[in-house]
């Protein structure tokens, strides 16, 4: 018998003006939180100081970790989790992008563990009750609020992959389309395709189900019609909306059914290179969708209809429309370099997961695509 199981945020709180409710949502869970956000955006947008004065008013000590940097690394979460400590937090809340997230639900699932992030990086499981965690995303993009993992960087190791544990999964999803308004539209294009990349991916996986073809699809839908538009009209709420409900519920389906190939190879890329990670994955998916057409097609009948063609034209065509580059040449990669990125994406749990399996031939052929 083959058991499938369906993960979900404790609650997952929806709509413009959501994050009002912030503070009495942080007072149900404790008295004293650690606000995990990034160094810059949050705060030059308003939001930092919004959130903070949201908490004070519910009678919740605040304590501020603003070093959540991009592609965030495992001392982070160490430098995260001695400011709960001090503080003697009873719950963290995660604010920004999914860097900002991902560090603070790993900070929280790690919060009553002695030993450094990076032995559970390297796959020491969790066997302690974390925080309650509150996740409020500042982009329609990596659907963390959603999910049980926390990807994060050793940078010592060159090595990017995902704590996973049901200690990670946050207590509250709290999305409002309004917060992602400040995003620019880089951040918009990149986070927005890596969406996109997410719903397909996971409505492609060999480990899906109807439950999460039935999400994947839709989020499809709503990015879609979001993509292009919103990253020229980044201040139309409705476009905003559309966006953030194609992120949350691609971040449900992944955190169900996995991902694929275009995730497998994103992140020994994002190492190596420094390649931000949404851009990655937007560069990879045309030649992955053109790999896994095989594999799958009927489903790929399905997206035909949804994206009004071929779907890898499709996802060249939207790259050129974002704004983004169609190759990343202009990082350094070379075709020497292919062979260790090709090594690490073979094993990488998102490829098991991918509908056909790929040898590192070719895998390496998917990479020449980028240069």
């Amino acid at each position: 018998m083959t058991l499938s199981t369906f993960r979900t945020p404790g609650k997952f709180i929806f709509g413009v003006g959501s994050i009002e409710t912030l503070g009495q949502e942080a007072r149900a869970l404790g008295r004293r939180a650690v606000l995990v956000t990034g160094r810059r955006a949050m705060a030059q947008a308003g939001t930092t100081g919004r959130c903070l004065a949201n908490l004070a008013a519910a009678g919740v000590e605040a304590a501020l970790f603003d070093q959540a940097e991009p592609e965030p690394d495992v001392a982070t979460v160490d430098r995260c989790r001695e400011v709960v400590r001090h503080h003697q937090a009873d719950l963290l809340i995660g604010l920004g992008g999914g860097s900002a997230l991902d560090v603070a639900k790993a900070a929280a699932g790690l919060a009553r563990e002695v030993e450094a992030t990076r032995v559970f990086h390297q796959g020491r499981p969790i066997r302690t009750q974390g925080l309650p965690t509150i996740c409020v995303p500042s982009t329609a993009g990596t659907g963390s609020e959603m999910t049980n993992n926390a990807v994060l960087t050793d940078r010592e190791r060159s090595v990017k992959t995902s704590i996973r544990s049901e200690s990670l999964v946050p207590t509250v999803a709290l999305v409002d389309p309004e917060v992602t308004v400040s995003s620019p539209p880089s951040v918009t294009a990149a986070s927005g395709i890596d969406a996109l990349v997410q719903a397909i991916e996971s409505y492609l996986s060999r480990f899906a189900t109807p439950m999460t073809e039935a999400i994947s699809l839709r989020a499809a839908e709503e990015l879609v019609a979001a993509l292009p538009a919103v990253v020229r009209r980044g201040a139309d709420i409705a476009l905003r909306t559309r966006a953030a409900w194609g992120s949350a519920m691609a971040g449900i389906a992944l955190g169900n059914a996995k991902l694929g190939v275009v995730h497998g190879l994103a992140h020994p890329l994002g190492v190596r290179f420094h390649v931000p990670h949404g851009l990655a994955c937007g560069v990879l998916l045309p030649a992955a969708l053109d790999f896994n057409r095989p594999a799958a097609p009927e489903k790929f009948a399905t997206i035909e209809k949804l994206v009004g063609g071929d779907p890898a034209s499709y996802a060249r065509r939207l790259l050129a429309e974002c704004g983004l580059p169609a190759t990343l040449t202009s990082f350094g990669l070379t075709a020497g370099a292919m062979d260790p990125i090709a090594e690490e994406g073979l094993v990488a749990g998102s490829t098991k997961a991918n509908p056909r399996t790929p040898t590192k031939g070719e895998l390496i052929e998917i990479l020449k695509t980028l240069i």
